[in-house]
């Protein structure tokens, strides 16, 4: 993860562990991953008047920390047995020649590719700590 102190002072503890994040010792823990999309997704983490933790909270006077989650990376994968849509069926079809006995077209080895999800790379996410001097978490 990289992490980037905007300014002087004292910052937010925080600890990662796997695609957790946790700040405050437990006051707030993100799972990452789980925010994760087909784009970059950017969170701001707050703190109210009585001293909580919010992600993107509207009621927020202190910033404390911007966590930048970058976007889900695919890979095909080819995997046994007939695509459970037409559409795959139709682009592995395409990639193969039609035989002209059904017989053998019944018994041949069947694949088709599928997009599968990588796991987040946490190393790829960015956290921006502010100081947080006049701030204090319950």
């Amino acid at each position: 993860m990289n992490v980037i102190e905007l300014n002087e002072g004292r910052k937010v503890e925080y600890e990662l562990r796997g695609t957790k994040l946790d700040f405050a010792d437990g006051t707030l823990t993100m799972n990452l991953a789980k925010y994760q999309r087909d784009y970059p997704v950017t969170k701001t983490i707050t703190g109210d008047a009585e001293g909580n933790l919010l992600i993107d909270g509207s009621d927020s006077r202190f910033y404390v920390a911007e966590v930048e989650i970058p976007a889900i990376e695919y890979e095909d994968v080819e995997v046994e047995g007939e695509a459970e849509n037409a559409t795959m069926t139709e682009a592995v079809e395409g990639e193969t020649e039609a035989a002209e006995d059904t017989t053998a077209e019944d018994t041949a080895h069947k694949t088709h590719i599928e997009r599968k999800a990588k796991p987040l790379n946490t190393d790829d996410v960015t956290l921006r700590l502010w100081s947080i001097e006049d701030f204090d978490i319950l």
